[in-house]
């Protein structure tokens, strides 16, 4: 009879632990998951750029086909397309609006992580020119591959003195390259550089630059640091007058329209975010087998607008194009998917 009573005691000591361990993991696990609820929740991306850490970036760029200038400016109709038997005219047609840009929920999720990744500009960027400058030659050798490629055809967008245009013209062979450099001393000694290379014959450069909206305005002039976006024009200090045109309309009288670019390299000390962003609201952007940029975050006062709008970029190019290399802020350049 004890030995009986010893084992109820113990049934009952053993359902008691029981009911505590469960109780206690219930009330655990309770609690923790209110708190991982929390996180989680608190993780979930807004629908659009206008909320969030971002909440100035809107979708302002896009394209309607009415927007292409029905006639030419005098000195966009002098621009001789790189394609032959190519005119706008036949161009116009095959360019189609990209749809309306709102991000998707994993899109969304990509864009956020990258703003937090780079929320310090300036040390993710020191990092990555550290690397970049192991081998600087990546800007150029990294399209060697062109050279086993017919007809290669290239676009520059921010030339200055043309150190990486000679370097891109040895490097791929390419017998069609056309340079934009809007700064007439800049322009000046562009091709003269031209003519010393004896490259006449290969590379067209013209004397005006890109961007949403044409307009006519003066810059202050500070060596290859000098930009459309930033207004710091003071006493003392040389301005020149240059010419913006549309990205479309440059692009469409090219002929880009109706043919593939091998390359679209752009160092415009700013001009990049316009550049890319009209590219990416139209069909013409899957027309450029390689997107090669360098982001100038030196041109924002507010660091943050420039994150929020550097991450946008490279969420709009990764709906066509994958990244071949890439330093942050630096330099970095995005293939079309499927390019063999």
């Amino acid at each position: 009879m004890h030995a009986r009573k010893m084992r109820q005691n113990y049934a009952q000591a053993f359902v008691l632990s029981v009911l505590f361990i469960v109780v206690t993991g219930f009330y655990f696990m309770s609690h923790h998951l209110n708190e991982y609820t929390v996180t989680i929740t608190a993780d979930i991306r807004p629908a659009d750029l206008e909320a969030g850490p971002c909440p100035s970036l809107k979708d302002e760029v896009v394209f309607q086909p009415s927007g292409i200038a029905p006639k030419m400016p005098k000195e966009l109709e002098k621009v001789v397309p790189i394609w032959k038997n190519t005119t706008a005219d036949k161009c116009i047609g095959k360019i189609k609006p990209k749809s309306r840009r709102k991000f998707s929920t994993q899109e969304n999720d990509t864009f956020y992580g990258c703003v937090e990744r780079n929320k310090n500009v300036n040390g993710v960027r020191d990092h990555s020119m550290h690397r970049y400058n192991r081998d600087r030659s990546i800007i150029y050798s990294y399209f060697k591959m062109l050279k086993m490629k017919p007809d290669v055809a290239i676009i520059e967008i921010g030339g200055y003195l043309g150190g990486l245009m000679a370097k891109l013209v040895e490097t791929t062979g390419t017998k069609r390259y056309v340079v934009l450099e809007p700064v007439p001393s800049f322009y000046k000694r562009f091709t003269k550089k031209v003519e010393d290379l004896s490259l006449k014959s290969t590379v067209t450069v013209y004397s005006f630059g890109l961007a949403k909206t044409p307009k006519e305005l003066q810059i202050a002039v500070h060596a290859e640091a000098t930009s459309l976006l930033r207004d710091d024009i003071k006493k003392g200090v040389k301005t020149e007058t240059i010419k913006i045109f549309n990205v479309i309309d440059f692009f469409l009288q090219i002929g880009l329209g109706c043919h593939s670019l091998n390359l679209l390299t752009i160092n415009c000390e700013g001009c990049e975010f316009d550049v890319i962003e009209m590219l990416t609201s139209t069909s013409l952007i899957d027309n450029i087998d390689y997107v090669q940029f360098q982001p100038h975050a030196i041109v924002f006062t507010d660091q943050q607008e420039y994150n929020c709008k550097y991450c946008r970029l490279r969420q709009l190019l990764a709906r066509t194009h994958e990244v071949g290399y890439e330093f942050p802020h630096v330099w970095e350049t995005w293939k079309r998917k499927g390019l063999s």
